[in-house]
């Protein structure tokens, strides 16, 4: 890899353009998902749709026996990357994808061991399902170390901001996860079945990864283990484990928390317009895992070009995240009304507004704490994970009982307000260049929680009008005055320029036609 080459895969084109894979790599397959599921369910049946979807969330749990290796080893190989020290990369890389497949097979042999004693025993499941249930999981433990290893060679490609490529390949087979089922339903009704396309599937996801890493990586075919080098990626994979340990601790806190204090049925009020602003994070998730490897890469020796990635990536995530997020607070009434009703609506309208305002908040979080992992600093958002945990419990109790099932919402929405506050001071703490970086967000992070805010209380329709039209132009307007260079304004206009010459000359060759 060239000089050149190593420095486009920190310009913040670059990850622009690879954010916008990755959001296509998302948003393609749910829409088909949304599509197939309905014959899926039909052709299965309840009971083993619903064994399917208990055995497709478990192949996310195989991701804890990686020990924070593998968001490590990205990190590592876009330092080496970025320094010229292919060999290293190299060997580095074999070393990580061996020593995740290994992880796997042992996770997976660890959950076959397990599989009988929980069907047999724990699964209510009609007794004539249990057998094929049984056979279907061991399959699915089976794919454990192609899981692992998918994991290793994804951060190989982050490294290399080869999102194109990766994406191209995710969307027809994660496509195929929900059609290549429907069709061996066909010719075998049996979930055996269901999971051996799925292990397929997987199967063919691992050899196009390992094409695109050698492709990357030539000196990948001659390049020999070497243990000892994973020593210090153990140490921040470490911290980044207490981190995926307790994401889904204080993701899930809240629900039962909600069915204990007050009931279970009032859970779903909370939860079914949670499951509506959750879809939002595909783009924070497009971006931030296209930054992190990028700041990783630079932080060392490029200050500006990590300050240019970590303010551009923020204001890529909000300018994308506001217009949806103030729009679904605004007419949440609206659109809860639409879907599932006007009684569930009246109940849940609250709880989305305030929702929306965290997952806007939640948006800048991302990529703040992109910034400490990238920099080595993971132990930064583990302990924060954990004091967050402390805070968090005690006062989502107390909202509850105070003003219920609102106050669940209100306290989950200060979260991510605590958060993306606290990293980014914590950054700039660690980070000292960053501070040049707040005259740019705090203006318009303070401009988009006031224009929610004004979404809050219940008004009519003319208002909400006024009020969208206005706060869309307040919040875009603040983000061309203040959070944007005139150097990028400049850069803007030029092209439009570019654009119309292009529409111009694209009708006049119509109107020739």
């Amino acid at each position: 890899m060239t000089v050149t080459d190593r420095a486009n895969l920190t310009r913040m084109r670059t990850v622009l353009f690879n954010s916008g894979w990755n959001m296509l790599g998302r948003i393609g397959p749910v829409a088909v998902a949304v599509l197939v599921t309905p014959y899926l369910v039909n052709k299965l049946g309840l009971s083993r749709w619903g064994v399917l979807t208990i055995a497709l969330s478990l192949i996310g749990t195989f991701g804890i026996f990686d020990f924070g290796l593998g968001r490590a080893l990205t990190r590592a190989i876009a330092e080496y990357v970025a320094e010229g020290r292919d060999k290293e990369s190299a060997t580095l890389t074999l070393t990580g994808i061996l020593t995740l497949g290994f992880f796997g097979l042992i996770g997976g042999l660890c959950a076959a061991f397990f599989v009988r004693i929980w069907v047999y025993n724990g699964l209510k499941i009609p007794a004539e399902l249990q057998q094929e249930t049984v056979v279907a999981m061991w399959i699915l433990c089976a794919t454990a170390p192609l899981v692992m290893m998918n994991a290793a060679m994804w951060g190989v490609m982050s490294a290399y901001q080869a999102f194109r490529n990766a994406n191209l390949l995710n969307i027809p087979i994660s496509v195929l996860y929900y059609v290549a089922p429907l069709l061996i339903l066909q010719v075998w009704d049996s979930l055996i079945g269901v999971m051996l396309m799925l292990a397929l599937c997987r199967l063919a996801m691992t050899i196009g990864y390992s094409f695109i890493c050698i492709r990357l990586m030539p000196s990948l075919l001659t390049a020999r283990p070497s243990f000892n080098l994973l020593r210090p990626l153990f140490r921040i994979g470490g911290w980044m484990t207490i981190s995926n340990l307790m994401f889904p601790v204080l993701s899930y806190m809240d629900r039962f928390m909600i069915a204990t204090v007050l009931s279970a049925a009032t859970t779903a009020y909370y939860t079914t317009p949670f499951d509506v602003v959750a879809r939002l994070s595909m783009i924070t998730l497009a971006v931030s895992s296209t930054a992190y490897p990028a700041m990783a890469a630079s932080w060392r020796k490029d200050t500006l070009t990590t300050i240019t990635l970590y303010r551009n990536s923020i204001l890529t995530v909000v300018c994308l995240l506001f217009p949806f997020c103030f729009i679904g607070a605004l007419y949440s009434y609206d659109i809860l009304a639409l879907w599932v009703g006007d009684n569930f609506a009246q109940h849940s309208t609250v709880i989305m507004k305030y929702l929306s305002i965290g997952v806007f908040f939640f948006g800048i979080d991302a990529v703040a704490a992109g910034f400490l992992d990238g920099i080595g600093r993971a132990e930064v958002n583990a302990i924060l994970s954990i004091v967050e945990a402390l805070l968090y419990a005690p006062l989502l109790l107390l909202f509850l009982h105070w003003f219920g099932v609102n106050g669940a919402a209100f306290v989950w929405a200060g979260r991510s307000i605590f958060d993306s506050v606290a990293r980014i001071t914590i950054g700039i703490r660690l980070y000292p260049t960053l501070s040049s970086v707040a005259k740019h967000l705090v203006p318009m992070a303070l401009t988009g929680l006031g224009i929610m805010i004004l979404s809050l209380p219940s008004t009519q329709h003319m208002t909400r009008i006024v009020i969208c039209v206005i706060g869309l132009v307040l919040f875009y307007g603040i983000i061309w005055m203040q959070a944007i260079t005139p150097e990028e304004r400049t850069s803007f206009f030029h092209m439009l320029l570019h654009l119309k010459t292009i529409g111009r000359k694209t009708l006049s060759r119509g109107r020739a036609d």
